[in-house]
């Protein structure tokens, strides 16, 4: 199956290079989507007191374009060329899990055509601005299910990334070929695995308060409507990813730049070990400057001046590579090809900037910035101007490499010039527009606003109607390019030394990389065997039930029902892929420190877990939040009056006497029963480590039991809390209890299916030489439970 237009290949492939390419595709039609709903909000504000947008429909777009630049634009273009190529610069044949990398892409692109469609459904979509501040996100303010689906296309994008952080950590960590240590690794992959390993704690608090909002809107909650919780749980929460969000997208950017330049200017990158210990710097300090964008709340002065330090602080370790840049620029024979152009305009487009953004740090001009159009220049000339130059400098730098065709020289360069104008003109005048607010969709004709507005626009429209010639390059190119050769550029990394473009798998027998020179023993390894065994289709069709389910919650419930038994349906096909034996653990890479006796399973298990555990984390502070804030929060294990502690004041409490919220023998027999099955699982590896299959299958039918036993006691449990008037829309202590430990009884049922599928496999002496499956689902199987070792004094006891 190679033929490149088969539409088949295309819905089923693993392979990680068409994996990249899909991704590539799939950002720039996001792209175009989004630049279209910007050259229209242009259009509005090009002249004072224009209508041709209502309010409602001016800020549909703008939410829309935001979130669509920012998350599935930016983000995941560079993991387009990070798919493509990482795999190839570290010598491995593919990524470590290639079924979840197909899974992550198709979850992302059905995830943008979720964020799509809500912009059209009845009410129109999420009309809030890309940081959907609270209180304006709830059905009070927006009651459009637009705002739902919206959402709910956020929280899949969520999981997207997640299955990408745990693929590429695992990959870069436990694939490379043999001899090319982490000091040898290029820096474009060290810029990918900064990324992941940001993305692995900041997109878990994204995903917590959207599973909280979405509780508002769906269930009736109100974490984000009360007093104890509200706006600032929300900002809480959204910029403690939002902030690290600007670094995860420059990070790819800064990566391709440590390509680019050193290929043209014909000398390594200067300062190499600097610049790794600036990104492990940045990436450090980017999870505490989070607080500056709430300098305008009640934070307190200590907290800001914090922050402001923080946020100045931060600003260093970019300067160093910025400076290591214009050093290795300054040595270097420079050959201004298109996509060293593009590197060069990325650089510039950083410096302004960086310079801007360091003013917003400062309090006092906070106050004068915040909300106003000098904050959309910078914010622009970082996320916009600095990363969609790098991802069009790679997208030239790479595209022979890619197709094995060269561009048209002369339209790439006419395509950096035209688009450098563009840009300039587009967010540069906005630095003179500090006293125009961000948020508004009109304005009157004596703000003095409307000649930098009219700069903006026309260089908008430039920018804009460029990028067709950037396609028309391309397209041309791919048909009649000249023929690349394996290496145009004289590169230094791996891809440059085989076929343009590249074969199935990469490389025949994989790479030896010694202190001066790469081996490529000769020979066919035997693992080329499985290319064609590569396609599997479950990972569309769960992509495909997941959307169906999502929409259904949100519109029509037969929907989700449907979109359920595809889901499960997908699971069971999947799983008997894995009794077959066709997607069996390819041979272990060559893990390197610290990584040589784990699996990359195990890694990956790790990962997942980190990535779970951070995810509850920020669930349960914000149940520490609310109840914090609350003066009103009943004890858990006796309480006089139900109905005087409980906020909203709805439940019936029996007879206003003397009440227990939570039975505290039940809760402790159900946790002995939880705790149980983990030493039951922890049985079952035992005796599979023996070889004694019949012990596994009694350890993993009695897991499999007791795991049952306790969601039917936990059933049992709310029906009777229910009867009792403890409802989700009672107030923030039964809302609270329920999402979370909803949340922890949904990783339960996730790990029943599991062990269901590890049962059915040991009835087929599936583990005669491999107990990876077992061992791995039990490292799971205890976090379930350890986090429930937790829940249960929280919500009984405490």
């Amino acid at each position: 199956m190679s033929e490149t237009f088969s539409l088949k290949r295309w819905l089923t492939t693993t392979n990680h290079k068409d994996v990249g390419i899909l991704y590539l595709v799939t950002s720039f039609y996001f792209l175009f989507f989004a630049g279209f709903l910007a050259m229209n909000f242009r259009v509005q504000l090009f002249s004072p007191n224009q209508s041709i947008f209502t309010a409602s429909a001016y800020n549909q777009a703008v939410t829309t374009h935001g979130l669509m630049m920012i998350l599935w634009v930016l983000s995941p273009m560079g993991f387009a060329f990070a798919n493509y190529v990482v795999p190839i610069q570290i010598g491995a044949r593919d990524m470590a899990f290639p079924r979840l990398n197909a899974l992550s892409y198709w979850l992302y692109l059905f995830s943008g055509l979720l964020l799509v469609s809500s912009f059209f459904l009845p009410g129109g979509g999420a009309d809030v601005g890309w940081t959907a501040y609270a209180p304006l996100n709830t059905t009070k303010y927006t009651p459009q299910v637009g705002m739902t689906v919206a959402a709910m296309a956020l929280i899949t994008l969520v999981a997207s990334i997640t299955m990408s952080t745990i693929n590429f950590i695992t990959t870069i960590a436990r694939e490379r070929a043999q001899g090319m240590t982490w000091s040898k690794m290029p820096l474009f992959t060290w810029g990918i695995l900064y990324t992941v390993i940001m993305m692995l704690f900041a997109f878990p608090p994204l995903g917590a308060g959207l599973l909280l909002l979405l509780s508002d809107r769906i269930l009736g909650t109100m974490f984000f409507t009360s007093n104890a919780g509200g706006d600032l749980l929300w900002e809480n929460f959204f910029w403690f990813f939002g902030h690290p969000e600007v670094y995860i997208l420059l990070a790819p950017a800064l990566g391709i730049l440590f390509e680019i330049v050193p290929a043209f200017s014909k000398r390594p990158i200067y300062g190499r070990k600097f610049i790794l210990g600036a990104f492990a710097l940045a990436s450090v300090i980017s999870f505490i400057v989070w607080g500056h964008h709430m300098f305008a709340t009640t934070e307190t002065a200590l907290v800001k001046e914090i922050f402001s330090a923080t946020s100045v602080a931060i600003s260093l370790p970019f300067e160093i590579v910025t400076i290591y840049l214009i050093v290795t620029l300054l040595k270097g024979s420079i050959r201004l090809s298109t996509p060293m152009l593009f590197a060069l305009g990325a650089i510039y487009m950083f410096i302004i900037g960086g310079i801007t953004g360091v003013f917003n740090a400062s309090i006092a001009l906070d106050y004068q910035f915040r909300g106003s159009y000098w904050v959309v220049g910078h914010f622009h000339f970082v996320m916009g101007g600095t990363v969609i130059f790098a991802l069009l400098g790679a997208l030239y730098f790479w595209f022979p490499k890619i197709t094995g065709r060269m561009y048209n020289e002369k339209l790439g360069k006419i395509h950096f010039f035209i688009s450098a104008i563009g840009f300039t003109m587009i967010y540069f005048p906005m630095f003179f527009l500090f006293d125009m607010p961000r948020r508004i969709f009109t304005y009157p004709a004596t703000a003095g606003w409307d000649f930098m507005n009219h700069i903006a626009t026309i260089g908008g429209f430039t920018f804009g109607s460029i990028q067709l010639l950037l396609l028309a390059n391309m397209l041309l190119s791919l048909r009649r390019g000249s023929p690349a050769g394996t290496n145009p550029w004289g590169g230094w990394t791996l891809e440059w030394l085989i076929p343009s473009p590249p074969p199935a798998q990469d490389f025949e027998v994989s790479p030896k990389i010694g202190s001066e020179e790469i081996v490529f023993p000769k020979g066919v390894s035997a693992e080329l065997e499985d290319v064609e065994e590569s396609y599997t289709p479950w990972p569309l069709t769960i992509a495909i039930g997941t959307t169906l389910g999502l929409l259904g919650v949100a519109m029509f419930l037969p929907l989700a029902i449907l979109g359920l038994a595809v889901v499960l349906a997908s699971l069971v096909g999947w799983f008997r892929d894995n009794l077959r034996g066709k997607f069996a653990a390819k041979a272990e890479g060559n893990g390197m420190w610290p990584f040589e006796k784990v699996s990359h399973e195990k890694l990956g298990t790790w990962v997942f877990i980190t990535a779970e555990m951070m995810l509850f984390s920020m669930v349960v502070s914000g149940y520490v939040y609310v109840r914090s804030n609350s003066a009103t929060w009943p004890s858990p294990l006796l309480v006089s009056n139900i109905l005087t502690h409980l906020q909203g004041g709805t439940i019936a409490a029996p007879g206003g006497g003397e009440m227990v919220i939570h039975n505290i023998v039940l809760g402790t027999i159900n946790t002995l029963v939880l705790v149980t099955s983990s030493l039951s699982m922890a049985l079952a590896l035992n005796a599979i480590k023996k070889g004694n299959m019949k012990g596994l299958k009694i350890g993993l039918l009695a897991t499999f039991a007791l795991g049952a036993a306790f969601m039917v006691i936990k059933g049992y449990e709310w029906a009777g809390l229910y009867a009792e008037g403890f409802t989700l829309t009672s107030g923030l202590p039964a809302a609270s209890y329920y999402v979370t430990v909803g949340l922890h009884g949904a990783h339960v049922i996730a790990g029943l299916i599991v062990i269901a599928f590890l049962i059915a496999k040991s009835y087929k002496n599936g583990f005669t030489e491999s107990y990876k499956g077992v061992e791995n689902t039990g490292l799971y199987w205890h976090m379930v439970d350890v986090i429930w070792l937790f829940l249960f004094p929280l919500f009984y006891l405490l």
